[in-house]
């Protein structure tokens, strides 16, 4: 049973290192990365590992599949892990981003996927959210789970106008990403899922994110990384609309920074008495060697 992950990446060396080295951890057969900066030295030095495809995104790849560079990122992302899934060299095919982190505790991942029945054609597993607990110390890594709108009043108080209703408490997506079963042509991949062309159903098996399995999804797990794709998340509508909007205002503030600093400190820090919250309302989870506490030799 052999699964491939890819992901189309526009981060910074650390990051992308971080993502490879995690997935060949976890056991990955093989890692695909689409380089959306086709000049992005990172490419060059991931190329170096024998299990690591690298795709420079360059106009004409996006050309040979019917779209240009200046295509919204979405749609340019579901049609190269499309054209990836057409051609994937495993049983099953991971769609994730650079800052999803996919994690199973009591067994493998692999054995995870050997243990689904044959009729599945997607595992969709939820996704735990990385926060930044002030008192937080060592290589265990703390996440909030899903939760109800009255347990994120609870937790959140005034904030909760920044987790928006359908994100369940979360500042990104709470559907997680999927494992999907190769060799179906009637599938289309999505962000989170996939699709049949013809109208069937999908069979499709959801795991609720927990201590056993959850995408460990890493927004806003460092400071100096989420500032620098705050233009880029607003282009893409990766928020919900209120605070697309706070955020628009902030980048014409004269207090811009210190605007970020504090909005930073509230979506993704996690004082003791939020914490001690989300441990009591049970939708707090942690690992105790998340990604960052992965070695990162993986280049030799």
């Amino acid at each position: 049973m052999k699964w491939h992950v890819g992901a189309i990446v526009n981060e910074p060396e650390a990051e992308i290192l971080r993502f490879v080295a995690w997935y060949f951890s976890q056991g990955a057969h093989g890692i695909t990365l689409f380089f959306d900066n086709p000049d992005d030295p990172t490419a060059n030095l991931v190329d170096r590992h024998p299990d690591v495809s690298v795709i420079r995104c360059t106009p004409k790849f996006w050309r040979d599949l019917g779209l240009t560079p200046d295509i919204r990122f979405t749609k340019r992302q579901n049609a190269a892990l499309n054209w990836l899934y057409r051609q994937a060299p495993a049983d099953w095919l991971l769609n994730v981003d650079a800052d999803e982190f996919m994690y199973t505790a009591s067994v493998s991942i692999q054995a995870f996927l050997e243990g689904q029945p044959e009729d599945i054609d997607v595992v969709r597993v939820e996704t735990a959210e990385v926060v930044l607990p002030k008192s937080a110390t060592g290589e265990k890594s703390h996440y909030r789970l899903p939760m109800s709108r009255t347990t994120a009043q609870a937790v959140y108080g005034e904030s909760l106008k920044f987790f928006g209703p359908k994100r369940k408490g979360l500042v990104g997506h709470a559907a997680g990403k999927a494992f999907v079963r190769c060799g179906n042509s009637d599938l289309r991949l999505r962000q989170h899922w996939a699709e049949s062309i013809s109208g069937r159903n999908i069979s499709e098996r959801i795991i609720q994110a927990g201590p056993n399995a959850a995408l460990l999804h890493h927004i806003g797990d460092r400071y100096d990384v989420w500032r620098g794709k705050i233009e880029w998340r607003l282009n893409s509508r990766g928020y919900i609309a209120s605070l697309n909007q706070l955020m628009t205002d902030a980048l014409n503030a004269e207090d811009c920074e210190d605007q970020f600093q504090a909005l930073y400190d509230d979506l993704h820090g996690c004082s003791d008495e939020r914490l001690q919250r989300l441990q009591d309302a049970g939708v707090y989870m942690s690992v105790s060697k998340g990604p960052d506490a992965v070695v990162q030799g993986i280049l030799g």
